[in-house]
């Protein structure tokens, strides 16, 4: 059973790996105008979506996996808590996105590229250090 919650948490991360590239995604879209500018942004929120549930599912493998091993407890609150960061985030984001996705033009847009873009980041970094704790825990031991 062990093997079956590690591959969901590995497929799971691959799917949210999409946070990585999200800040550079979203830098991208101030060089984009009009419907161009649209429709790339609906698809960083579909995205955007895919890697929430990739999110929900690594957190739930991951809850089980923690609790089959044996992980000091500063490492298991450190990891929460920068889940429900990032969980955070992700929704603050998606509702930036969907707030400047409300006119089909891409009006909507240049008022809300600076929100989208900084969330991007943060979102990235986050992300970055969750790896970073996953990969290395003994360094809470």
């Amino acid at each position: 059973m062990i093997q079956v919650f590690l591959f969901l948490h590995v497929l799971a991360a691959i799917l949210m790996g999409f946070y990585l590239m999200l800040p550079f995604l979203s830098a991208r879209l101030s060089a984009l105008k009009g419907q161009a500018q649209h429709g790339f942004l609906h698809v960083l929120f579909s995205a955007n979506r895919a890697g929430q549930l990739g999110l929900v599912i690594s957190f739930l493998s991951g809850g089980y996996l923690a609790g089959k091993g044996h992980y000091s407890i500063v490492w298991m609150i450190l990891a929460v808590v920068l889940f429900l960061a990032l969980g955070a985030l992700t929704g603050i984001l998606g509702k930036a996105m969907r707030g400047a996705l409300t006119d089909e033009s891409g009006s909507q847009i240049a008022g809300k590229l600076g929100k989208i873009k900084s969330l991007s980041s943060i979102t990235g970094v986050i992300f970055l250090v969750l790896i970073i704790i996953m990969k290395f825990p003994n360094w809470f031991m």
